[in-house]
């Protein structure tokens, strides 16, 4: 049953993108607050040390709209509410049933190897994302500035957990509730509202959004699921910082 449910909401987040009748961003933020909220009726709060986690991770990602124009700003309040919720429904899953992690502690050289291929998937995705930006008719405005550094760290966080992280959750949640393994049609749900609600939030065609989709999505989505979540959030805050860094922030 909760498999039909969000097709069907995915279905309707599908025809908004088709007809723009609304901000694709705000939909995604209402979906996402909602399972959020469901999660952490179920299964209540996590532990201490991850809500004061899920408190500076929100902090941090949308306090990092100071970075952009003033017109971003209203955004600061939606975001960390959004990323508040999420973070903690997501600890509570990871603390009650296991599943993902939030970093790798398994063994010595775990941490380390999860930012090292953090940064190495993080570096090679940015310069992928430059070369399509470059085709695109990419005007370079290269300065490593302490905006353009903070501002990576809302899509690192925010979109990493907010977006991605709470559906990997909700689907935890479920699998473990059934108390059977899930079918093929339930973990090829999980992997598509991991990655295709995300891409298409940013409103590109539909062409763009899959090789956003492919390029992007997936391996973030892969290593939060194969990894952790840490190497994920470190390779997309890099992958934008790149950006940001040679290209200069959005207007």
């Amino acid at each position: 049953m909760f498999i039909i449910s969000i097709w069907i909401t995915f279905a309707i987040f599908f025809g908004i993108y088709v007809t723009k009748m609304f901000n694709l961003w705000l939909v995604l933020i209402a979906w996402t607050t909602g399972l959020s909220i469901y999660l952490l009726i179920k299964n209540k709060l996590p532990s201490e040390k991850y809500i004061i986690l899920s408190i500076t991770l929100a902090a941090i990602a949308s306090a990092a709209y100071l970075g952009y124009a003033f017109k971003f700003y209203l955004q600061i309040p939606i975001t960390f509410v959004n990323c508040l919720l999420a973070s903690l429904a997501v600890f509570s899953v990871m603390e009650k049933y296991g599943e993902y992690d939030l970093i790798k502690t398994d063994k010595k050289s775990s941490t380390l190897i999860s930012v090292l291929i953090g940064i190495a998937v993080g570096v090679g995705l940015g310069l992928i994302n430059l070369l399509l930006a470059k085709g695109s008719s990419m005007k370079v405005d290269f300065a490593i500035t302490l905006p353009r550094i903070i501002v990576s760290l809302n899509p690192g966080i925010n979109e990493e957990i907010s977006s991605r992280a709470i559906f990997m959750a909700f689907f935890v949640y479920k699998f473990t509730a059934q108390n059977k393994a899930p079918t093929k049609i339930q973990r090829f749900s999980m992997w598509f509202m991991m990655t295709v609600p995300h891409c298409y939030a940013h409103g590109y065609p539909f062409f763009d959004s899959l090789i956003l989709l492919v390029l992007f999505g997936l391996p973030f989505a892969f290593l939060q699921r194969k990894r952790d979540l840490t190497s994920a959030m470190l390779s997309h805050a890099l992958v934008d910082l790149i950006r940001f860094v040679v290209v200069g922030l959005p207007v």
